[in-house]
């Protein structure tokens, strides 16, 4: 989508784009320390707890060669 002369959409996204990138100066960060600090941290892996022995147990192979 090619942009037109007087495009009002286009003009409020360079207007917002400017007002921020002005803020994150103003609070004396550039644009790249914010974009990199959100990648920074690194994710953990999701924890999955072991199973207690005996809670909701389906008794094994045992059951499953029963049931069959």
């Amino acid at each position: 989508m090619a942009r037109m002369p007087g495009d009002w959409a286009w003009d409020a996204v360079r207007a917002e784009v400017a007002y921020r990138q002005d803020e994150l100066r103003k609070a004396g960060r550039g644009a790249a320390a914010a974009r990199r600090r959100r990648w920074g941290r690194a994710v953990p892996e999701p924890r999955i707890p072991e199973q207690r022995a005996g809670e909701y147990d389906a008794g094994g192979p045992e059951v499953l060669r029963r049931a069959s």
